[in-house]
Order: C-alpha cells, then structure tokens, then sequence
C-alpha cells in the first residue's frame, strides 16, 4: 500500500498530465480532461479527508498554482499557438458580412424551388436563394417577386405574372 501523501502527489501529477494531453494532443475537450479534472479534485478531497487540513491547504494551493503558472507561461510557448485559433476572418480574405448584393434582387423575378410556408428556396436570377413571405404559403414552382430585404432576409411575394 503506498502512503497518502504519495497518492495525491501521484493523483495531481496525473491529472495535470491528462488536462495536458487533452489540450495538446486530443482535439475538443473529452475523456482526458475530464478524468484530470476528477483526479485533480480527488487528491484534493484526499489531501483534507486522509492527511490533515494543512495537507488539503497545500494540495489546493498547489493545484490553483500550478494552473494558473501555466495560464501564465503557456501563451509564451509554441504550444500556445497549436491550441488557439489563429484565423482571422478579414475582408482581404474574402471574408465578407455585407449583405448589399442582395439589394440588387428587389423587383427581380424567379421561381420557389420548395414550397414557401412562410419561409423556403427560390431561384432568382439563376441563383438559389433562402426566402420568406408574409405569412402566406406559396407552392411550389410559383413564380414570385423579391420586394423587401431585411438584413439577409429576402422577402418575396406571388407575382402578378403568373
């Protein structure tokens, strides 16, 4: 049987090292880092119900430490750069939140490719487009018209061509 003081030891080091490959190696956050963090707070509860409430003192401390030692070193590190998200979304990229081509679709014509009750597909100017109406259902392969656009709602309604 090993001592207690040993298996606390033994218990945080264990579980630093499964939030460490959690967050490292294994993309998301699972099975490891769960299991480290039911580790980390059982040596704790360990250290107070087995050892003595300076040993539970200690055994918190040094996990609160130890966590916030590598919260402080870890952006510094290569590591830091495998784990946080370095993309940018920027308009040089293409990236782009403007909706002012859909301007262009009011008073243009096309067709629902599903059936509009209220909200469905429609093919406007050869391209497929989300659309809504007002509360009415229109069938399928109606001939329609865009009216009003509402941040990136298309509103449409049955054309009087049809």
């Amino acid at each position: 049987m090993i001592p207690a003081w040993l298996f606390i030891i033994i218990c945080l080091s264990l579980g630093f090292i499964l939030i460490f490959i959690e967050t490292v190696l294994i993309p998301g956050f699972g099975v490891a880092g769960i299991l480290g963090i039911i580790s980390i707070v059982y040596a704790c509860y360990s250290a107070f119900a087995d050892l003595n409430l300076l040993a539970g003192i200690a055994a918190a401390l040094t996990s609160i430490l130890v966590t916030l030692f590598l919260f402080r070193i870890l952006p510094q590190t290569n590591i830091w750069d495998k784990i946080r998200l370095s993309a940018c979304e920027q308009k040089k990229m293409g990236f782009n939140t403007s909706r002012d081509h859909l301007n262009t679709l009011i008073d243009q014509t096309g067709r629902t490719l599903t059936m509009l009750r209220p909200s469905g597909t429609a093919l406007i100017n050869q391209k497929r487009y989300d659309v809504i109406t007002d509360a009415e259902f229109i069938a399928k392969n109606i001939k329609i018209i865009a009216y009003k656009i509402e941040g990136n709602k298309i509103f449409v309604k049955k054309s009087a061509k049809n």
